[in-house]
Parts: C-alpha cells; structure tokens; sequence
C-alpha cells in the first residue's frame, strides 16, 4: 500500500509507526510540520527506500494569537493537501491536527475516494471551549460551536477512527459518530529508543543532578497543563534543598512559567530547553520522579502522552490529572506512581515525600512501568492493529 502518515505535531510515536509499515513493505509518507512547536522526533535520520519524510514548511505557529493561528492553520492545511495530490497515496492516516486543516485532509481524501483514518489524540472543540471559557465564557461557546461542527463533519467523513482512550466514546456517541468504525489504539512510548539508563550518567553530571531529588516535568507546557501546580509546588518545597525541580520544555513553556512565578528566580527549579533526541533518554534518567499534570478540565479531553516515556525509562510518577483520565487509571492500576487530584498542591507536596522518603517504593514502581511498557510499547504488535484496519477500509 501506499500509506500516507501526517502528523503536525511531529511526535516520535507516528514517526515509529511510518518506519515500521516502511520495513513491512509499504510506501509511506510521513508527513509534519517543525513550524508546530512542543518536542519533536528525530528527523535527520531521513527515510529510507520505502518511507519519505515531508516537513511542511510555514512560518513558527502564533499559538498564542488565535487570529494569526486559525489563518496559520488553515494555510497549512492547504499545503498538506498540496504533498498529498502530489503523491497520491492508497490511504491516510491523519493525526495531531488543528481542525481546520484536518477538514481539508480527510475532505480531500473524501473528494477523491482515498480511505481516511482520523486518529484522534485529543477532543480538540472541548479542549478550545474549556481553554478559551477562562477568558470568556461567551468566546468560549462561540469557540467551541464553531470547532464542534468542523470536528463532527471530520469525525464522520472518515473512514475509521483510532481513538487513544475509551474516554472518547461518550462524547462521540453524543455526536451521533458511527461506533462501529472506531478501534481504541493508546498511544505508546518510543521504547526502542528510551533504554533503562543509570541514575548517574553524563547527563545529570553536565548539570549538576546527581545529590539532588530530581523532580521532572518534560514536554509541551501549554494552556491545558496544570502550570500553576508546578509552579507553586516548587515555591512550597524552597526550603528543601535536596529537592530541583527540572522543567525541560519550549521558549513558550518557560515563558508562560514564569508568569506563574511571578517573575521569581527559584533556586529548586532548573530551566532546561527540550532536549535532543539522543539526549532525552539521559534526560529522563536522571530523575528520581516525573511529574504529570493537566488542569482539572482536561482530563476529559486529553491523556498526557508523557507519561509513557517516563514508563519507558522506569520512573515513578506523580500524576496530577482526573482520576477517571486514562493516565491516572493505568498509573494506579499497575501502582506506577501517586494519582493525586489535578490543582491540588498539598497532595502533590505528600506525594513528593512519600517518594522522596521511600526509595524501595520509588524502585518498584519504575519497574512496574518499564514492565507494562514492555508489554503494550512494542511496535510490532501496534502496527499490527494499525495494518489490520489499513487493509480492511482499503480493500472495503
């Protein structure tokens, strides 16, 4: 088959899944864009014989002027569109995308009779109207009325749907989306490329970590993570010098960061751009605890990919979202760190002690990470799914 992958984003987990239908034979292209922001995958390995890769090249995206975003958006919808007239794939799978360029994805792949997968990583009208009904309620519901409809119409045209949590359902049923053409997939950590690595290694050397209790937050940081958490966790414990928080994340991360501080300078907090790919492993093996958050709202909507790196790397850790969310029930379910209640700052304090004072437990529950990643992260087995539903809307 010829497999179109567009990611926006240009995350490592669609990347991984473009290389593994490449080496089963297909011909794919990967489509992305560098211009999104947030961590990215490595690129400069390039594809090979049988896998393309396409980054869509625009201007940085204003994410923080709506205005200047929705043209953004819509431009590089045109663009997407533009790669894949030119390369005429046999199916797409399309994910991580604004909505207005996703609808000018899969109403292409509907005008020429290209099967569609909309692989649905967030809720993303529900995500605009709780981020935007912080500013303004009635925003907020112009906001979301207007992204619902263009969500629903993507939603329906589409051939299949991959959700990544069961959480969806509801509000797809609501929406009166066919059923029968969603499959769950989770996504998954890079586990091929996030090894178990020592505490100690040249990473937390160059950076002075290793006699300290690293407490890390790595990835976007954006309107619908629990900033103002992290940052008032951080000023509770300045007093415990054994504690550094390591926040790793883009300028737009760190900048809204600081406004939450209040323009102070922590001497518990280090603020480290997003890592390299060949760096990020040692990363995330210098910490004792990883730190997950998203505001209260968000849980509905969104599962903090996050997360399953940490998994990967055998880390503990706290995880601040919804109980209900998919994170927090997997996180608890396989005792892989402390859920505690998104925005509460005295419970994400406990659970730091309780981590910090309990070496064997921390130690335990890295491993029941690890193993879990171990059992669901292979990628042979997720392409597997992924290749079954391709066949099935292609030959259908």
């Amino acid at each position: 088959m010829r497999i179109a992958v567009h990611d926006y984003a240009g995350f490592s987990f669609p990347l991984e899944l473009s290389r593994e239908l490449s080496t089963r034979g297909h011909d794919v292209l990967h489509l992305f864009t560098e211009a999104s922001g947030g961590p990215k995958a490595s690129f400069k390995a390039g594809g090979n014989g049988k896998l393309q890769l396409v980054n869509i090249d625009i201007d940085r995206v204003k994410k923080d002027n709506f205005l200047k975003r929705w043209l953004q958006e819509r431009r590089y919808g045109d663009l997407a569109v533009n790669q894949l007239n030119k390369w005429q794939p046999d199916v797409i799978i399309s994910t991580n995308t604004p909505l207005e360029a996703q609808k000018k994805i899969i109403g292409w792949a509907g005008k020429h009779v290209i099967p569609s997968v909309f692989w649905l990583q967030d809720l993303l009208s529900v995500a605009a109207r709780s981020i935007i009904s912080n500013v303004s309620q009635t925003l907020g519901r112009c906001a979301y009325n207007y992204l619902n409809k263009i969500e629903i119409e993507s939603l329906s045209r589409a051939d299949h749907i991959v959700a990544i949590t069961d959480d969806f359902i509801p509000f797809l049923n609501q929406w009166n989306i066919d059923l029968t053409k969603v499959t769950i997939i989770p996504n998954w950590g890079p586990i091929e490329q996030i090894p178990v690595l020592p505490r100690k290694n040249r990473f937390s050397d160059h950076h002075g970590l290793n006699d300290k209790f690293v407490i890390l937050y790595s990835g976007t940081l954006g309107k619908k993570q629990d900033i103002q958490l992290i940052a008032d966790t951080a000023a509770n414990r300045v007093d415990d010098n054994e504690i550094l928080f390591v926040i790793a994340t883009d300028v737009r991360g760190h900048n809204l960061l600081k406004q939450q501080l209040a323009e102070k300078d922590l001497p518990n907090l280090l603020r480290l751009p997003l890592q390299p790919v060949h760096l990020y492993p040692y990363l995330l093996a210098s910490a004792d605890v990883s730190l997950i958050t998203l505001e209260a709202s968000a849980g509905a909507y969104c599962v903090p990919s996050k997360l399953w790196s940490a998994f990967c790397a055998q880390k503990a850790s706290i995880v601040a979202v919804d109980k209900r969310n998919l994170c927090a029930r997997i996180t608890d379910d396989i005792s892989a760190g402390v859920v505690v209640p998104p925005g509460s700052i005295d419970e994400c304090l406990s659970a730091i002690r309780k981590l910090k004072n309990d070496e064997s437990l921390r130690v335990d529950m890295g491993k029941n990470a690890r193993r879990y990643a171990e059992t669901y992260f292979p990628i042979s087995q997720i392409t597997d799914g992924f290749e079954t539903i391709l066949r099935q809307i292609v030959i259908n």
